[in-house]
């Protein structure tokens, strides 16, 4: 026989889980929702011939090594398209960009702060090489219009990132 105290527990267990298993059928979580699209594309540039390990990436058209040009710091003789990445901006969580599939030698963390005032999207962003954070910023991207970011050396070549919003 069960002893009214227990029951009482036991009951009030079973009512709070049947009671939280319904709010979470009922509601959908606001965090989830999809706020954007970013997509992450990662270039190297060098001034020296590249070796034979670059030959397995491609060439960079001219449209982008133009655009990069254009800008001292990231004015380079080579360009090499490493990868990309397109990924959805959920409204309270964290993101990875992987532009180099299957490797995780650079990943991309982002996470929403929300719309700025002028219709871009605010974002906590970091840079990771080797499981170790690089560089970490609070760019605000908008469509259309990409962040072209310095990054460090890699394989004697500088590494270039453009993040840039890319639809809902």
């Amino acid at each position: 026989m069960i002893k009214p105290r227990v029951f009482h527990t036991i009951a009030a267990i079973l009512a709070t889980a049947f009671y939280t298993s319904a709010d979470v059928e009922g509601n959908t979580d606001k965090g989830k929702e999809v706020v954007g699209k970013i997509k992450a594309t990662l270039y190297i540039g060098s001034d020296s011939e590249l070796g034979e390990w670059a030959e397995k990436y491609a060439v960079v058209d001219q449209k982008t090594t133009a655009a990069l040009s254009n800008i001292k710091q990231m004015k380079f003789t080579h360009y090499r398209k490493l990868g990309a990445d397109i990924q959805p901006v959920f409204r309270s969580y964290e993101n990875w960009l992987a532009p180099i599939k299957p490797s995780d030698e650079i990943l991309l963390s982002y996470e929403s702060r929300g719309q700025s005032a002028d219709g871009g999207l605010r974002l906590d962003f970091e840079f990771w090489q080797h499981r170790q954070k690089i560089m970490q910023m609070n760019p605000v991207l908008y469509a259309g219009k990409p962040l072209l970011i310095l990054g460090p050396r890699w394989r004697g070549c500088r590494m270039i990132i453009a993040v840039e919003l890319v639809g809902k």
